[in-house]
């Protein structure tokens, strides 16, 4: 009668796990289509404590499922186009908050030699993604802004960060960024 309890509590957990997995996976998965490597060239926008104003840069972007697809990781690095300098690092991780049932965010890295984090959570339209993030520096700089990330097709996306509130004053919407994927391996029939 044990030996019975015992089997039929493990086939109960193991079914609970995998449904808890698979309601994580199914909320995230919207954001499939992001999974892989991106690159941009574009100039520095200057709106983000310790980040340069106007110099050619280039970013990389990784995008990766992480603990058996119950989240997604985002890093990126920013250097610039000629020396190689550091201007952004930093990562995201998306994961399903099972209180509101909507995908939450946890931001943090640098800008320049400025440490921040922030939260943040995800709205969906369409291919369009909206992470609306609120981010605070070492230094004590409040940042509220949206960054949208539309999506073109499976080999490009753009992305904006606009609604930009900082320390309570409005600033400007950023101009697009042009993300295209690198290290596309060839379909196979």
């Amino acid at each position: 009668m044990k030996n019975i309890f015992k089997t039929t509590f493990s086939i109960l957990f193991l079914f609970g796990a995998l449904f808890a997995q698979s309601e994580a996976y199914n909320a995230l998965k919207v954001l499939e289509p992001l999974i892989g490597e991106w690159m941009s060239k574009h100039k520095s926008l200057g709106v983000f404590e310790g980040e340069p104003n106007n110099q050619a840069i280039v970013s990389s972007y990784s995008y990766e499922w992480v603990t058996d697809k119950t989240a997604i990781l985002e890093t990126w690095r920013s250097s610039t186009e000629k020396e190689n300098k550091r201007i952004h690092t930093g990562s995201i991780l998306y994961t399903l908050d099972p209180s509101s049932n909507t995908i939450k965010t946890k931001h943090y890295g640098y800008d320049g030699k400025v440490y921040w984090t922030g939260k943040g959570w995800v709205e969906l339209q369409d291919s369009t993604i909206y992470t609306h993030v609120e981010e605070l520096t070492i230094n004590g700089t409040k940042t509220n802004y949206t960054n949208v990330k539309t999506l073109i097709n499976e080999l490009s996306f753009n992305n904006q960060y606009t609604n930009f509130i900082q320390n309570g004053k409005s600033i400007k919407d950023q101009p697009v960024q042009k993300m295209r994927r690198v290290n596309v391996a060839p379909k196979k029939d």
